[in-house]
């Protein structure tokens, strides 16, 4: 009898993990659709599970939006391909155009989280997230620099470059103002990025 207590109670703490994996991940598809007007009932619904058991793994609402936007970010910086020795100009276009891809799906997100006073906890979030796009940014600017055959410290104006082209805004724009596509959006960042890297490592 002992033993399948504790069988029972070694399990949980894995029954527990699955479910707020699966509340979060609900969370992340909701939002997609409806940004941050995402209710807990739409997010309870996707995930299989009532009202309560959302709350019994989240405290508040914002607690559960911030775990998905974090969730979010995660998986899109790690989705985003290494370099691995090929051809930098091809890796670049492919990693140019996974951002412009994953930015177009989580549009609504951005777009709500850029335009709207948010409370606290939910800006000290995004404010984090923001902090960690630019170091993302500062990271690719670094590998490019490298792989091209650049030396030292990478241009400012180089860092700039990628940030304003891979930045999400600039994917909006195309989407809303230009009427293109994220292939688009990549294609005129990667020429972007490629002539401004050209343009520094001649002048060096």
């Amino acid at each position: 009898m002992t033993g399948t207590t504790d069988q029972h109670s070694s399990a949980r703490p894995g029954r527990t993990r699955a479910t707020t994996e699966a509340i979060v991940d609900a969370a992340r598809h909701a939002m997609h659709e409806h940004g941050l007007d995402v209710t807990v009932g739409e997010i309870a619904t996707l995930a299989g599970v009532g009202r309560r058991t959302v709350f019994r793994h989240f405290t508040t609402r914002e607690n559960l939006i911030q775990a998905a936007i974090a969730a979010g970010f995660a998986d899109f910086s790690g989705s985003l391909p290494h370099y691995d020795g090929t051809e930098w100009q091809r890796w670049l276009a492919e990693l140019v155009l996974q951002v412009h891809r994953r930015t177009t799906e989580a549009g609504r997100i951005i777009w709500h989280l850029r335009t709207r006073r948010l409370p606290p906890g939910l800006a000290a979030a995004h404010d984090e997230q923001l902090l960690a796009l630019h170091q993302l940014f500062t990271t690719i600017t670094g590998t490019v620099w490298e792989v091209a055959g650049g030396t030292g410290t990478p241009p400012e104006q180089l860092r700039r470059t990628v940030a304003a082209h891979l930045s999400p805004l600039f994917t909006q724009a195309v989407l809303l103002d230009a009427e293109g596509t994220p292939e688009f959006a990549a294609d005129i960042a990667t020429t972007a990025i490629v002539a401004t890297l050209n343009r520094l490592l001649d002048v060096r």
